[in-house]
């Protein structure tokens, strides 16, 4: 499961038919939780699937239509480069989980939507019965002539005192006891070398198996699988991790604009999606005026950071961590000293930078020239390339703060560009990759804190495989 909590056990709960009532009463009580009561959008993907399913258009919940239908994109939209679906599927997903894992034992009904999936399925709590218990009086136990036995009543003094010995008698020591037993003493001695030897070779056998055992847990905690658990587990907490994504400033010609290029050009931008999805192709001659240009607030982070959210995403669910999104000035300073943080971009608000500044590599975001700079030792500078214009290659860094200026936990995946952000994203997502450049490098996670600068080349627009350029841990 994911995101910090996970579903009751599933022994508990049945597939069994159940009354459209009765799932839309489990769903009002959890959209009113205090899990869906402040996200509108996850109230309605969750209304929406639910609906769906109930009217038997489960089989039909795919991407793309729920994309259409939903949220309102186009028929053809790129569900590659717009991930909106996927990303709200696995924010109520996790929710889901969180309010499975505290519902209370009176729930009849459990929705929880399968990972691979966006259907949900229903389960019934299932009826288990009390079982019965007698507590029976133990009979005494008879001798064989069906009288109580001395043996459950009387005393060991009992006993002795009716043994019979005779006059003059006395009773032989442990000694000359021991001495009448002959060969059956040989038997006895046999029988403690034996118990001896068992036990040491338990003890062998423990130690082998003890070491066996820590060997094991060495290889699995060097595996991609153990270093990425390794690296997340500082974000563990009862509080979300805050995904915080940049929210730049766009500015788009006004309407004005558009009417005054469709009267010189009919039948040009004549609806609004036109306008939107549209390059106006005025020449570089044409004069604008700066009332001509409208900004827009509500664009939304670029592709890259879009990426790099929803594959830390997937890497927090894998290991069970809950997170939440944040887009520019949504998260606050005192927001981030109460939760783990992962900063998505060099620049991510006013003060983001402060949060990593003294670190081993800093963003310089000159204008003349973007860059990073290592700190110390060699002082080299990464500057992205370019030709004609056009971006050739970009680098990006991951940093890690097992406790930043904050005080709780904080990662950064940013680059120059959103094409280096994607790159430091692909390569942090990459377990393999990243395990085997933290083995080669001797670099443990174990240190507090630790940063990889990496390098991408850029071909038609897409950006390739990150390779590290440089790595420091302390």
């Amino acid at each position: 499961m994911h995101a910090g909590a996970s579903d009751p056990p599933l022994t508990d709960w049945e597939e069994d038919a159940i009354s459209a009532d009765a799932i839309q009463a489990e769903v009002r009580r959890i959209l009113a939780s205090r899990h869906f009561r402040t996200s509108r959008r996850g109230k309605e993907f969750l209304k929406y699937v639910v609906d769906e399913t109930l009217d038997g258009n489960g089989h039909l919940l795919k991407e793309r239509l729920i994309g259409t239908n939903l949220f309102g994109r186009k028929p053809d939209y790129g569900t590659g480069e717009d991930p909106v679906v996927r990303v709200q599927a696995g924010d109520v997903r996790r929710r889901l989980e969180s309010y499975n894992s505290e519902a209370d034992a009176d729930s009849e009904v459990m929705i929880r939507i399968p990972v691979g999936s966006y259907a949900p399925e229903f389960l019934r709590r299932k009826v288990i019965p009390t079982p019965k218990t007698e507590l029976e009086g133990s009979d005494p136990v008879t001798s064989a002539t069906g009288e109580p036995s001395e043996a459950s009543s009387g005393s060991s003094d009992h006993h002795l005192a009716e043994i019979d010995i005779a006059p003059g008698s006395t009773i032989p020591t442990q000694q000359e006891e021991e001495a009448k037993v002959g060969p059956a003493s040989e038997d006895w001695r046999a029988r403690h070398t034996g118990r001896a030897m068992y036990a040491w070779f338990a003890v062998a056998v423990l130690a082998v198996a003890t070491v066996l055992a820590f060997l094991i847990t060495a290889h699995i905690r060097q595996s991609p699988e153990g270093m990425a658990r390794a690296f997340w587990a500082p974000a563990a907490s009862p509080k979300p991790v805050l995904i915080c994504l940049p929210r730049p400033i766009v500015y788009r010609p006004s309407a004005k604009l558009y009417d005054e290029y469709a009267a010189n050009h009919p039948g040009t931008f004549l609806t609004r999606e036109s306008r939107r999805d549209q390059v106006l192709p005025l020449t570089p001659t044409d004069q604008i005026r700066w009332g001509d240009m409208q900004p827009v607030r509500n664009s939304g982070p670029g592709i890259g950071a879009v990426v790099a959210a929803v594959k830390i995403g997937k890497l927090l669910s894998e290991q069970g961590i809950r997170f939440e999104l944040r887009f520019g000035e949504e998260a606050t300073y005192a927001d981030m000293r109460d939760s783990p943080v992962v900063l998505v971009g060099g620049i991510n608000t006013e003060w983001a930078t402060q949060l990593t500044s003294g670190a081993a590599f800093i963003f310089d975001e000159s204008l003349s020239s973007p860059s990073i700079h290592e700190t110390a030792g060699l002082k080299r500078v990464w500057k992205m390339e370019s030709s004609n214009g056009t971006i050739t290659r970009d680098f990006g860094v991951i940093t890690r703060q097992s406790s930043g200026k904050t005080g709780q936990f904080l990662v950064q995946v940013a680059g120059l560009s959103h094409f280096g952000t994607q790159a430091a994203s692909e390569f942090l997502a990459n377990k393999k990759e990243f395990s085997a450049a933290l083995h080669s490098r001797a670099m443990s996670l174990q240190e507090k804190n630790l940063q990889i600068v990496v390098s991408t080349e850029i071909t038609a627009g897409r950006a390739g495989p990150p390779h590290v350029e440089a790595a420091k841990s302390w």
